[in-house]
């Protein structure tokens, strides 16, 4: 690859990095001012509810991602997509739609082993499956990009990662282990596209 075409190739995938910034994050934020300003918080009651056939447990499937408890919890799922989102953009040729499969597969997931009694919202799932797709792609597919992303995220977050996978009171052990097995699993089947996009440029 000459350096103008790889010059090209990291021009194109910045752009991407933004995009997604935007793609994910907005969604996030504006509905959480939304809720907190005009729904009263009636949004989070739309939340994944496991096995349940409610038309509120099927909005949750595709948009807990969304809703947060609170501001803190709202922000430390931000600060870690921040830097998820800039690796997973760098290296996937079809983020967006590569995002939206994982967020729909990382809800399907915790709906099939999530506890009945309980409700899940937030990214975290989301964080978690981006995490296996990356995970996936590296040792699977043998995606070498993800695996020095692997390499970074498993530096400096090996303790959220590890806490996030031990059952705990209050939080959503069925979406962090869901979304990294269907992140997993999705990163696995991907192909290496590096070469391909390489020739177009």
């Amino acid at each position: 690859m000459k350096w103008q075409q790889l010059l090209n190739l990291i021009m194109v995938r910045i752009k991407q990095v933004i995009g997604l910034y935007a793609f994910v994050l907005i969604p996030m934020w504006g509905m959480f001012f939304l809720n907190d300003v005009l729904l009263f918080g009636m949004w989070n009651i739309f939340g994944i509810v496991p096995r349940a056939f409610d038309v509120g447990s099927m909005i949750g499937v595709f948009a807990s991602w969304t809703m947060h408890g609170n501001f803190s919890h709202l922000l430390g799922n931000t600060l870690t997509l921040l830097q998820i989102l800039f690796l997973f953009g760098l290296f996937e040729k079809n983020a967006y739609r590569t995002v939206l499969k994982l967020i729909i597969a990382s809800g399907v997931v915790t709906w099939v082993i999530g506890s009945p009694l309980s409700i899940h919202i937030g990214a975290s799932g989301l964080c978690f499956a981006m995490l296996g797709y990356m995970i996936g792609g590296a040792v699977f597919a043998r995606r070498w990009g993800y695996l020095l992303a692997c390499i970074i995220m498993g530096t400096g977050y090996w303790l959220t990662i590890k806490q996030g996978l031990v059952p705990q009171q209050g939080i959503s052990f069925a979406a962090h282990f869901g979304g990294l097995c269907a992140g997993l699993l999705l990163g696995a089947n991907s192909k290496h596209t590096y070469s391909a996009t390489s020739q177009r440029y």
